[in-house]
């Protein structure tokens, strides 16, 4: 999964994040016209944010995070230049937003102002069949307009085929975290890795048959067994050791290319390799 602007791919730093080993408590949230009951999954910043699961009415709003702090500032989107490219950007918000659907994806509320203030795109993957393309293939062929957003697809997918995690763990799901991202106001507060801890003790109910209510029909039977990530920069790597993610593979920048120029020269030198990683649940 990628990452972050600072605390990137996952796109964080850890810090009293309240998480609950069973299913999370249902938060009563009061507004000017309505009462609801929000499941909140973790805490942060001394209580003012909350990880609740996305909701299509928070679509806009996190989107937004994706402008202004993802699609600007991890370091995939620069290599692809995806920063510079708005119509892929609109491509990969299509994505987030399909993803956002599958219910698995989480959000991060700033309770005081009622903003999003970091999102992280979940999504449960099965293999595909002999000779089928895969998910990220498919949406590569079939919406993806702009060359940027098809080379970050195509990056996805390379990373994604150096190491079979189904193969390798002798599982048929496992649960992605594809895209976070944090408002760069918000960096630097343990948001990140609140999201992170949060979709890991999600993916923990979801191997167990628990906390399936906002999955669709067709997906309520996957069981993931484990959790994966791309990191993309230092910073989201140390959060990935801090949740105690395992690297099983690494490889550097300037092995994708785009448009003439590899990803490290786009980049710089600060963070010279993308790692996958997974989490045992």
């Amino acid at each position: 999964t990628h990452s972050l602007g600072k605390e990137q791919r996952l796109h964080f730093h850890k810090s009293r994040v309240h998480l609950h080993s069973r299913q999370p408590a249902s938060t009563t949230t009061t507004t000017a016209t309505t009462m609801t009951a929000v499941q909140v999954w973790g805490r942060c910043c001394n209580g003012e944010v909350e990880i609740i699961y996305y909701d299509e009415k928070y679509r806009e709003q996190s989107m937004d995070v994706l402008r202004k702090s993802f699609f600007l500032n991890e370091a995939v989107c620069i290599g692809s230049e995806v920063n510079l490219d708005p119509q892929a950007q609109l491509d990969l918000e299509q994505l987030c937003l399909d993803v956002g659907r599958s219910g698995t994806s989480l959000i991060a509320r700033h309770v005081p102002s009622e903003r999003i203030v970091g999102v992280s795109f979940n999504v449960l993957q099965t293999p595909s069949a002999p000779g089928e393309l895969n998910y990220f293939e498919t949406f590569r062929d079939q919406h993806c307009l702009s060359e940027s957003s098809k080379n970050l697809m195509q990056y996805m997918i390379t990373m994604d085929g150096k190491v079979d995690l189904f193969e390798k763990f002798n599982i048929d799901c496992l649960f992605e975290i594809m895209f976070l991202a944090t408002l760069p106001e918000f960096e630097g507060k343990g948001i990140g890795s609140a999201l992170v801890s949060s979709s890991i003790e999600l993916a923990k109910l979801l191997k167990q048959g628990q906390a399936t209510e906002n999955l669709p029909e067709d997906s309520k039977h996957k069981r993931p067994q484990l959790v994966s990530a791309l990191f993309t920069s230092r910073i989201s790597q140390r959060v990935g050791t801090k949740n105690q993610f395992k690297q099983i593979n690494e490889v550097p920048h300037s092995e994708f290319v785009f448009r003439g120029k590899s990803y490290t020269e786009r980049i710089g030198p600060d963070h010279p390799t993308s790692i996958l990683v997974v989490r045992e649940i």
